[in-house]
């Protein structure tokens, strides 16, 4: 839940800063959607006694922050879709 509030919050921001970063929140609302899914679909599994769609969510909600640790510029890339940003 906190990282849909950052993201939401981020979203906003960079969109009412001028310039370059409203392309940035392109991304943020993309990884606020995927969030906000895969919070919708937790809420549905809360009560079912699954324990291997529990891991399999738990690795979908650690995906792209490990992603974004590792290789920031791929995930921009990645989400920006015909955007090419050069980060060196």
């Amino acid at each position: 839940m906190i990282t849909l509030i950052l993201l939401a919050l981020a979203t906003m921001v960079t969109l009412s800063l001028g310039g370059f970063m409203p392309l940035f929140s392109i991304v943020f609302g993309w990884l606020f959607l995927y969030y906000l899914i895969i919070y919708i679909v937790l809420i549905l599994l809360r009560k079912k006694e699954n324990n291997i769609l529990k891991y399999a969510m738990a690795t979908l909600i650690c995906i792209p922050m490990v992603w974004a640790l590792f290789a920031p510029e791929y995930l921009f890339d990645f989400l920006l879709q015909g955007v090419k940003l050069d980060f060196r």
